[in-house]
């Protein structure tokens, strides 16, 4: 059987910032492509699509860039972006230029709930179907009316449910984020 890894997260603390791990001793630590695949071949993992580790804003690009080329089992990349930004279209066109890269992500649990509905956010998700780039929707359960929002307003662009919605085990339990996040195929096609 072949296993692919769609969502890796490698990290190369010796060349990029990555502000949250300081809030995340278990995490704090290199992860290379080499160590990862070291261990993965023996389970079966033959390939891999490394996921943006939300580097320092001033790392999304070169981090891409990187990955992207680091090893010959790493077969795309999802970049970080930040959609809210004005400067998006031109970042886009950038990250879009680079071989491999899959679609984009902007890590949204950490954020305040509106940003993903502001209007230039939308504009600029819109922009990743010229591109034919995804983007992957890290939110929390009780976000996921959020996202579904977001996607009914971008129809022409794929989404991706990362971690599906982080539902809150310890307290809910998986039903009521499953419940919400069965409606994200509702939006119009």
């Amino acid at each position: 059987m072949r296993i692919i890894d769609t969502h890796l997260h490698l990290v190369y603390k010796d060349r990029f910032s990555y502000p949250w791990l300081k809030d995340a001793p278990m995490l704090d630590h290199q992860l290379t492509a080499e160590d990862y695949f070291a261990r993965a071949e023996k389970l079966g993992i033959e390939k891999a699509l490394h996921m943006e580790v939300d580097v320092a804003d001033a790392d999304m690009e070169a981090e891409t860039a990187f990955v992207a080329g680091a090893h010959e089992n790493i077969v795309g990349a999802i970049a970080a972006g930040r959609p809210e930004s004005p400067d998006f279209p031109v970042y886009l066109e950038r990250i879009a230029a680079i071989g491999g890269v899959k679609g984009l992500r902007r890590v949204l649990h950490t954020m305040p709930d509106d940003l993903s509905q502001s209007q230039t956010f939308v504009d600029n998700i819109r922009r990743l179907a010229a591109y034919d780039l995804t983007f992957d929707l890290c939110v929390l359960a009780r976000q996921i009316p959020l996202a579904i929002e977001l996607a009914r307003k971008c129809p022409e662009v794929q989404f991706v449910l990362d971690h599906c919605g982080v539902p809150d085990i310890e307290n809910e339990g998986l039903s009521p984020g499953a419940n919400r996040s069965a409606r994200l195929p509702d939006r119009p096609m």
